[in-house]
């Protein structure tokens, strides 16, 4: 009999494939008969329509291969996902397996408690398949809570064709960036553009370029002082006056797309979303370096788990979550259903699956390449950066500065209270 918990998330089983998505046509179904012996779990995770329709198939796929396992499922967009989240974690009424976001782990497992310890589970996962720093970044307080699916930072496309235009080079620091807006500027174009994370992510890089120190603590604290903060808000001012970058309200892909901007400062793992239909367009997009200052110690850029998967620590059936965990990371199947829509993959398996099927010619590979040459410069992600609270802290209270509804002394004064 299906649990209370598990008809909670079936918002339809696996064995019913309907595709409710914009675009996707009319749902089709397919019906099997379940036997009394079935065990049913569930999964949830967000993404794009794409990451929906290949995650449906692949647990299509995995039932095929484990019919006496019945997975239900909850998926959406990142856009209230993480509230929707907040409150399941805060019930115990979580999916049994869950894509969950790498600052999750301090925010709802601080004692490596939040989430079942996947250690426990080495007879069904193979963790041979990941490297120790890659079980690190999953690890707290002893207590193995989730797996990297692949590796994140902050990538930098531009659109060579367009700088091309204007005789400029791609752009290599902050200081390329303002010289490039002088140019591009007057007809309307941006040199770069970034989204709201994307932009704490890249004044947080500045401010520890300029002072040697991260803006955050590993443990949450900030680091800025009054002077500090009126130095951090100045310098995001100076983007926004000067058309470095247009506000992040006027910015996501299809700014870069259409050429409102040059550039785009995305996740790496999101890096065909971005340059893809500009490419097919006739342009030359091409990888930057993550903008810095030459006299600087450090780069200031981080690295982190793109996503990762994690079991609930309240799972009924921890060895067919356990199941289900190593196939979403390790089968050969799923690997291809996947490509690197989610980045490049960690597990050995997976990426020697793609690499056999010449399936690593994308924008996400190129990143992952480029992350793999800088992981000595990068620092691991400090989990502030990503909170919510911080993110809406930030924009809030910064917003009042740039459209003049208060001074820069006041502002630096509430944001240092609305972070600390």
């Amino acid at each position: 009999m299906m649990s209370r918990k598990s008809c909670k998330w079936a918002v339809c089983a696996v064995t019913v494939l309907s595709l409710l998505l914009s675009g996707c046509g009319h749902p089709q179904k397919k019906v099997v008969v379940q036997n009394d012996s079935s065990v049913h779990i569930s999964m949830s995770w967000w993404g794009n329509d794409a990451r929906h329709i290949y995650t449906l198939s692949g647990l299509e796929l995995f039932h095929e291969k484990h019919p006496d396992i019945i997975v239900s499922h909850m998926y959406g967009v990142w856009d209230g996902y993480e509230q929707r989240n907040r409150i399941s974690m805060e019930s115990h009424e979580t999916a049994d397996v869950m894509q969950i976001n790498y600052n999750w782990l301090a925010e709802y497992s601080p004692d490596g408690k939040g989430y079942y310890d996947l250690s426990q589970l080495s007879d069904v996962i193979d963790f041979s398949n990941f490297s120790q720093s890659d079980l690190d970044f999953g690890t707290v307080s002893g207590s193995l809570n989730a797996l990297p699916i692949a590796y994140n930072s902050i990538s930098f496309f531009y659109n060579k064709t367009l700088y091309d235009k204007y005789g400029l080079s791609i752009p290599q620091s902050w200081d390329d960036l303002f010289a490039a807006a002088k140019v591009m500027s007057p007809d309307g174009i941006y040199p770069l553009g970034l989204t709201k994370k994307q932009l704490i992510l890249s004044l947080a890089a500045w401010y520890e370029q300029t002072y040697g120190d991260p803006l955050f603590q590993r443990d949450g604290t900030l680091s800025a002082d009054t002077d500090r903060m009126k130095a951090l808000l100045s310098f995001y001012r100076s983007l926004i006056d000067e058309k470095v970058m247009p506000s992040v309200n006027e910015f996501d892909a299809t700014a870069f797309t259409t050429g409102k901007t040059a550039g785009a400062g995305c996740w790496s793992s999101d890096a065909s979303r971005y340059c893809d239909d500009l490419a097919k367009s006739g342009n030359e997009v091409v990888l930057g370096e993550m903008p810095g200052i030459s006299t600087a110690d450090t780069t200031g850029w981080h690295i982190k788990p793109a996503t990762m998967f994690a079991i609930s620590a309240y799972t009924d059936h921890p060895h067919q979550a356990g199941l289900l965990l190593n196939f979403m990371m390790n089968d050969p199947d799923m690997a291809q259903l996947q490509g690197t829509e989610k980045g490049v993959p960690v597990s050995k398996t997976a990426l020697q699956t793609l690499q056999d099927h010449d399936m690593l010619d994308t924008y996400e590979a190129m990143a992952s390449a480029q992350i793999d040459k800088n992981k000595t410069k990068l620092s691991a992600m400090i989990p502030a950066l990503e909170n919510s609270s911080t993110i809406s802290a930030f924009k809030n209270e910064a917003d009042k500065y740039l459209y003049g509804k208060e001074d820069l002394d006041t502002c630096a004064a509430n944001l240092l209270s609305a972070l600390q």
